[in-house]
């Protein structure tokens, strides 16, 4: 203790430097810049990357980026229940917003309405969230709208949303209410912004989660979701927030929100109509496949990701 009494100002910032230096090491974001050329194309506009990390910790993830601009992508989200606006039957307390589904069986739902969904992805947080955790609708879901018509409106705080406008232009805003919405086509809110203007937002927890995240890059072109499994030892751990947003610039991104996660974080595509969760969600790492959308969660609102049909472009000539 005498002797730190009497340490010099060049040791202090020598040891200040290597505690810094450490904590870049222990970063979850790999050295190499992120190539998405490398990326398994989905289909059409959507690359997938699968990242199989020892350090930090480790960790499983899936990130995928979303080209807005292709002329084929369009996006579609979790609508307002047939029922919306009336007491919950399991929970009178609190109006019906949205029904609770899986995020798989959201995709073949949107599917069976016609949509070419390729790949969904687990959306907002919502309540009740108490024993015995199994209530059939969901409420309380910030500010969520589908194909226009608003399923929840926030009207107690602010709350970070991805939305796209009605002339098609992505963003990520800070929705505050009684803000306009008119022009909004869809929108989905979450917990907190981790990512803003190209700087990740400073965060002291340290609680390690399953995690989804949306980002958006700083030209509007490209939609980022990230999926990190976690509460699985020796298989994945978990992100905290601040990582997520550290990993979401690493994707590309310019802005991000971390989204609903835990035991609801799940991601799925469609290949040839049939329906593959592609992350492991708690529970799910030592089943087969045709039973892992069963260990997915219930959840109030998911994304999907869909392709327009071809248009015939050729000219008929008399």
């Amino acid at each position: 203790m005498l002797q730190l009494k009497y340490i010099s100002r060049k040791s202090l910032l020598s040891l200040v430097l290597l505690g810094a230096s450490v904590m870049l090491t222990a970063s979850a974001v790999p050295e190499k810049p992120c190539d998405w050329h490398n990326g398994r194309i989905v289909a059409p506009g959507i690359k997938l990357k699968h990242f199989d990390l020892k350090k930090p910790r480790p960790l499983n993830i899936h990130a995928v980026r979303v080209d807005l601009k292709h002329p084929r992508i369009y996006l579609i989200n979790t609508g307002r229940d047939k029922d919306w606006g009336k007491p919950m039957p399991d929970y009178p307390s609190m109006k019906i917003e949205t029904k609770r589904t899986r995020t798989g069986d959201f995709l073949l739902q949107q599917r069976a309405a016609g949509h070419d969904v390729r790949l969904a992805v687990n959306a907002t947080p919502w309540g009740p969230w108490c024993k015995p955790f199994n209530h059939k609708y969901a409420g309380n879901i910030g500010l969520v709208i589908s194909e226009g018509v608003p399923a929840s409106v926030s009207g107690k705080k602010s709350v970070p949303a991805f939305i796209v406008r009605k002339n098609g232009q992505a963003g990520m805003i800070d929705y505050k209410p009684g803000s306009k919405i008119d022009d909004i086509r869809l929108a989905l809110s979450g917990f907190r912004f981790v990512l803003r203007n190209g700087e990740v937002v400073p965060n002291k927890s340290k609680a390690l989660h399953p995690r989804t995240f949306y980002g958006l890059s700083g030209d509007k072109r490209y939609l980022y979701l990230l999926v990190v499994d976690g509460r699985q030892k020796d298989f994945s751990e978990g992100f905290t927030e601040f990582e997520g947003g550290e990993f979401l610039k690493y994707l590309g991104a310019a802005d991000g929100i971390n989204m609903d996660g835990g035991g609801s974080t799940t991601l799925a595509t469609c290949r040839n109509g049939k329906v593959k969760i592609v992350n492991t969600p708690p529970g799910a790492l030592k089943v087969k496949e045709i039973q892992k959308i069963n260990c997915t969660r219930l959840v109030a609102t998911s994304l999907g990701v869909c392709l327009k049909k071809h248009r015939d472009t050729s000219v008929q000539r008399k």
